[in-house]
């Protein structure tokens, strides 16, 4: 059976739009919402209509919904926009992944109504790290409790983010979450995510993730779910310790990577993987492949 490693190029096949534009109500210490500017201003249901039609004319498969949080950890403007996300998944077609932020029962039900094909869910698993990095009034059962609504709702695919280091580069609560995803659901895939010190954030010159617990929280996951991909995702850092990490994270059993370096592809086919370039998200489930 041949081994395959799965390398992902989001752009410009599957975008990332903001629910909220460049706004957010909080002021996270490795984001303070840098990273919203990145991403196309989708903060009203027309520019998001318009917005979707372009891309798909383009040749997009897929689309990224995110945003800004509101102070209780909803993404904004998410409840308004589902039924005008629900028609665009009928009439584009897209693969529409979201970023859901806290869910309740509710706002669960409404997701699998709108036909959403991936729940992508941050998981936190320390209450100090919930405090310290966002500010938010949030505990570690929140976050399985969103786990639970989605999967409770009928949501297609559900793939949890866990960032490593996020607690200004240090572990606290990695092990902890992977735990609590075990505990709640069966995820299509599992994305893991490294601190990346940004410029503009109160983090920007704390210590990235050692490869050292690079490789433990990997390897931690890939035994936690062994018939499962675990992918490393976008997010982590680029310059300082990109190879480093990437390699820990292949040897650790991380067998999908966004844009990963060229050392570690070689790697990777040292190690006897066949390298499959994939031009989505790496969160994207197998079974849609056959329409990239």
């Amino acid at each position: 059976m041949n081994k395959i490693f799965k390398a992902y190029y989001v752009w410009p096949r599957f975008p990332s739009l903001s629910l909220s534009g460049p706004f957010c109500s909080l002021h996270c210490k490795h984001c303070n919402r840098v990273y919203l500017k990145d991403m196309i201003d989708v903060s009203s249901p027309e520019k998001l209509i318009e917005k979707c039609r372009e891309v798909k004319e383009k040749g997009a498969i897929g689309v990224l919904l995110s945003g800004g949080c509101t102070k209780k950890g909803e993404i904004i403007n998410l409840r308004r926009f589902l039924p005008t996300i629900g028609k665009i998944k009928e009439e584009t077609g897209l693969i529409i992944k979201l970023h859901t932020g806290i869910v309740d029962r509710e706002l669960a039900e409404m997701i699998a109504s709108a036909d959403i094909d991936i729940a992508s869910v941050e998981v936190v698993g320390s209450n100090n790290a919930i405090r310290n990095v966002f500010g938010l009034d949030l505990k570690v059962e929140d976050y399985k409790r969103t786990l639970e609504n989605l999967r409770d709702a009928g949501v297609k695919h559900i793939v949890p983010h866990v960032c490593i280091g996020l607690n200004a580069g240090r572990l606290d609560g990695e092990f902890r979450a992977i735990d609590i995803v075990k505990e709640s659901v069966k995820p299509s895939v599992f994305v893991l995510i490294a601190l990346k010190p940004t410029k503009g954030t109160e983090f920007e010159n704390v210590k990235i993730p050692s490869p050292e617990d690079v490789y433990k929280v990997v390897r931690y996951a890939k035994e936690s779910f062994p018939d499962v991909d675990i992918s490393l995702g976008c997010m982590r850092p680029r310059a300082e310790g990109r190879v480093e990490i990437e390699r820990s994270a292949l040897l650790a059993g991380a067998t999908r990577m966004e844009i990963p370096s060229k050392e570690t592809l070689r790697l990777a086919e040292k190690l006897g993987y066949k390298i499959k370039r994939i031009e989505a998200c790496c969160a994207l489930p197998k079974e849609y492949e056959s329409l990239i």
